[in-house]
């Protein structure tokens, strides 16, 4: 009975105890759904359960507002799956791509599992596969990995075709000798799989591409000749990048072997080519014209039989080495026959422009040629696409340029309907073509003129470029000029009530033609009357900004006054010299009369010493304007990412440029930006190229934009602080074209640098807000957009949602404006030099000790407020900066010269050591301080090219 007793008080004792638990496990908070998901996740930790727990992962990975702590928390669980033999490495590695994707920061991590898990040699092919495609070859924390030959070699004979063509696709991430790379890739061109084929073909190209020296020229020609079988593959896409390989191998074929085969090469190359232009696809036409156009030479008896369906007796029984067919090895010259003719008359726009664009270098060589295809360019100028006769024309304004343009009257008609295109960049290249022609009969010089005002009634919008181009018209025709002035002379005079004859517009294009007449300034003579002169005065300010790039207004003002005082001379009489004689010797007399005034009366110089110096300075200003205004026109060619023409553009705008260097030890500042600028725009056009193209940045990721957005970054950069004198339209400029470089990083997906960029991008757009209210400028709207977008994506919690699709838009709003520089630019520059001091006659030092350096160093424009370093490095991580004082040193500013000996205290302990030294410039961009003690505390503009300075221990 007790023990009953005693039982039920026991019972009811943890009776009540359990209620008592019960009702506090009640009082606890519920668990939140990440929580819950956590619970989940963690209990696949058990590898068995891990299938049950997939949805949670994928949850809490696609979630944005999952925490970072659950995150890491779920990186280390999917880690340490991965690491066990008997996971499901295939949903894993998913899950863990998944993650690297939406989290940017956990990125390294993830590569870091990845590599470990790549060596181990318990890995599957269908794994090792997917884990491949995980590592980003721009990826400086994955490049450790692929540093060993052993591994490349390895993954080469994997069965998997998939990993194959990995490796192929990012073979230039492997250190590999180029012997053995070429032997790969040489024998994967004979892979049964045409994606295999294709990317071996590709990566041939890639080798050339990335400066790879080949001097072996059997070598050379067992490539060019393997490429050039496979244009007969049975794949097109095998067959598309046969053709770019048959055009880098063939050129480096030629450029190998001796001079008297060059020739016959050549021909051999361009006709291995003319066969692809008849293909299926669309893509290898294009890319064969591409590749024709990139041959330097080719015989003209090839050329001309390109233009005729028969074959010409020049070429009839000739015979190049190549491949014809599958089964003959020999190409015949009548291969040619027709090709171009095939290409203009293609149903794809794609292909007659890539003709029109190689058509345009071939000719140059070229009269006869050139000759035979002005019937057909002026054919293309009728075609429906916009881009086509924009090509059509570029190439008919070069060939005039070159002096291959013979115009007969029946091509005028064609000439003249384009003048009043709705278009207006037709318009314009119109123009620029009209300017170079040479018009035979004076019918066709007065019709010529008649459709030019016609332009300018039509399109007053049009009227800078119209009187430029009638000047320009008119100095290559002046025995038409005179006569046209002259037969209109009589309707020009004034009426009673003081208005002209004629209506304004065509009044002032009259009077345009009238200025490109000659005169004899030394005679005081015309040709035509001298009360012109006088009319002209009354429309200065229109004409003076059509001739913008020939004068200013203070100079023609002058140049119209004199001429109205001239006496009337008959045609018969030659006359020479005109407005850009007289503004040449205008100049000369205002700048020799603002030396006498600054100079004392003892210290006079002659007019002679004045000449040369005006003229150069003068010159170089008006051929940077016509420069910038060229490249404001290239801007619709970038958008539409033909990257070939403006790249051909810009290159001969750089030629152009060069020619005010070279009879000057120191170019002027405004030659030094004009290049940099052109260079800049060339990164820009590319970049931009780049971007709109998704297949690229899929197939080769970030890699290639990032070099192109950090070179032209590292530019402008240098252009906004290198130069002394910009006005604040300038630097606007320049700041928009750093905006354009951040947003499309930022735009393509670069969220590794998200934070970093997006500072740089708040402290432009600052800085632009700021020049715009101290100068009260219209901001654009560009600008505008890309302020409310920063301000959308700071606001957001999740940063990266829809920034993309936010920035493109603001990308789509920017358009490349006129640059008007001051002429007045300086620029900053240093030159750092060692004398005597190279790998045979190195500075003697003690490891351990410090050593001193002797530099001879040169500061052009640098004054004495501006903070300069002397950075002296080892290797690509050690550097020690040594401040200049320039207050301790003489010279002017514009020049200064001093020696100076800089203490180097890292030696080591080695035989030899190379330094590179080099100056910067310490400049506040951003505002950011850098944690450094014994240096500079901003960012280094760099002013000089680096300098070895060579280092030898003392030998006891």
């Amino acid at each position: 009975m007790n023990d009953w007793i005693i039982s039920l008080f026991t019972n009811s004792i943890e009776l009540g105890t359990n209620l008592k638990l019960r009702r506090l496990s009640h009082q606890r908070p519920p668990r939140t759904m990440e929580q819950r998901l956590l619970a989940a996740a963690a209990a696949g930790r058990n590898h068995n359960q891990f299938p049950k727990s997939l949805n949670a992962f994928v949850s809490l990975i696609s979630n944005p507002c999952t925490s970072d702590s659950t995150l890491t928390t779920t990186a280390e669980t999917l880690i340490s799956h991965l690491q066990s033999p008997n996971s499901n490495h295939q949903q894993i590695l998913s899950l863990l791509s998944a993650l690297s994707d939406h989290h940017p920061r956990l990125r390294r991590e993830v590569v870091a599992a990845v590599k470990y898990f790549i060596l181990l040699p318990s890995i599957t092919i269908p794994a090792l596969s997917h884990a491949l495609s995980l590592l980003d070859p721009a990826d400086s924390a994955a490049l450790d990995l692929f540093s060993d030959e052993s591994l490349f070699l390895t993954l080469c004979f994997y069965e998997c075709g998939k990993i194959r063509k990995w490796l192929l696709r990012n073979v230039s991430i492997f250190r590999v000798r180029p012997s053995v790379l070429l032997t790969i890739l040489l024998g994967f061109t004979m892979d049964p799989f045409p994606y295999i084929r294709e990317a071996a073909l590709d990566g041939l190209v890639m080798i050339l591409n990335d400066g790879v020296v080949v001097e072996d020229r059997s070598l050379v020609g067992g490539c060019y000749f393997r490429a050039a079988e496979l244009l007969f593959d049975a794949d097109i896409s095998v067959r598309r990048a046969a053709v770019s390989a048959v055009s880098e191998w063939g050129q480096l074929n030629v450029a190998s072997n001796p001079d008297e085969y060059k020739r016959d090469l050549s021909d051999a190359l361009f006709l291995q080519l003319c066969v692809m232009v008849r293909d299926m696809d669309v893509e290898i036409r294009v890319s064969a014209f591409d590749a024709l156009g990139k041959i330097p030479t080719v015989s003209e008896n090839i050329l001309l039989q390109t233009l005729s369906k028969k074959p010409l007796l020049s070429t009839k029984e000739k015979i190049y080495p190549g491949q014809y067919t599958e089964k003959l090895s020999n190409i015949p010259a009548t291969a040619a026959a027709f090709a171009f003719l095939h290409g203009l008359g293609d149903d794809f726009f794609q292909v007659r422009r890539s003709a029109c664009r190689a058509l345009q270098t071939l000719m140059v060589p070229s009269a006869e040629f050139a000759c035979g295809t002005v019937d057909i360019l002026v054919c293309m100028l009728s075609d429906a696409s916009v881009v086509v006769r924009l090509q059509a024309l570029e190439t008919l304004h070069c060939m005039a340029s070159h002096g291959h343009l013979k115009v007969a009257e029946y091509h005028l008609d064609m000439f003249f309907s384009i003048l009043i295109d709705n278009d207006a960049l037709i318009r314009s290249a119109m123009r620029k073509t009209l300017q170079f022609m040479k018009l035979q009969k004076l019918a066709m010089f007065r019709s010529c003129i008649e459709n030019l005002i016609k332009n300018l009634e039509l399109y007053p919008q049009d009227e800078a470029d119209t009187f430029y181009a009638l000047y320009r018209i008119g100095c290559s025709h002046r025995k038409f000029v005179i006569k046209i002035i002259q037969e209109v002379s009589q309707e020009l005079e004034p009426s009673l009530d003081g208005k002209l004859g004629f209506n304004k517009v065509k009044s002032a294009g009259l009077f345009v033609l009238a200025i490109s007449a000659p005169v004899s300034l030394e005679r005081k003579t015309s040709s035509v009357p001298p009360q012109i002169f006088s009319y002209a005065v009354t429309l200065l300010g229109r004409i003076c900004h059509g001739l913008v790039d020939v004068v200013d207004e203070n100079t023609l003002l002058s140049y119209l006054s004199q001429c109205s005082r001239f006496t009337f001379t008959s045609t018969s009489e030659n006359i020479e010299g005109g407005l850009l004689d007289f503004g040449l010797k205008y100049n000369r007399i205002h700048l020799h009369e603002k030396s006498n005034e600054v100079s004392s009366p003892s210290k006079t110089h002659g007019p002679s010493e004045f000449t040369s110096p005006l003229e150069s300075h003068v010159k170089s200003v008006s051929c940077v304007k016509t420069i910038f205004q060229k490249i404001v026109d290239l801007w619709p060619l970038i958008q539409l990412g033909c990257m070939n023409e403006v790249a051909r553009t810009l290159r001969s705008l750089k030629e152009e440029t060069k020619l005010f260097t070279r009879d000057s030890h120191r170019p002027e500042g405004v030659i030094v930006f004009a290049m940099n600028y052109i260079h800049a725009i060339k990164l820009l056009g590319n970049a931009w190229a780049y971007s709109l193209s998704m297949t690229n940045l899929q197939l080769k990721g970030m890699g290639a934009l990032e070099y192109l957005l950090g070179k032209m970054e590292r530019g402008l950069t240098e252009m906004l602080y290198r130069y002394v004198g910009m006005t604040r339209n300038e630097e606007l400029h320049i700041l928009e074209l750093m905006l354009v470089t951040y947003a499309i990083r930022l735009a393509c997906g670069d969220t590794c640098h998200f934070e970093e960029y997006m500072r740089k991008l708040d402290f432009v757009l600052c800085s632009i807000e700021y020049l715009y209210k101290e100068g009260s400028f219209e901001i654009s709207r560009f600008v505008t957009d890309l302020q409310n977008v920063s301000r959308e994506i700071g606001n957001s919690e999740d940063k990266a949602v829809d920034m993309p699709y936010l920035l493109l838009n603001s990308l789509n709003l920017f358009s490349l404006q006129h640059i008007m520089l001051s002429g007045e630019l300086k620029h900053l520059d240093a030159e750092v030099d060692v004398c005597g001091n190279d790998f045979r006659k190195p500075l003697p030092f003690v490891p351990g000790l410090p050593v001193g350096i002797p530099f001879e160093i040169t500061l052009h424009n640098i004054s004495s407020e501006i903070k300069l370093w002397l950075a002296i490095s080892v290797g690509e991580r050690s550097t020690q900066f040594v401040f200049l004082d320039l207050n301790e040193f003489g010279g002017s500013d514009e020049i200064r010269k001093f020696k100076f000996v800089a203490p180097f205290f890292r030696t080591h302990r080695v035989k030899h050591l190379v330094l590179k030294v080099s100056i910067g410039m310490e400049s506040s961009s951003e505002n950011r301080n850098l944690k450094r003690y014994n240096g500079p505390k901003h960012e280094l503009i760099y002013l000089s090219r680096d300098t070895e300075v060579h280092l030898s221990m003392v030998v006891r």
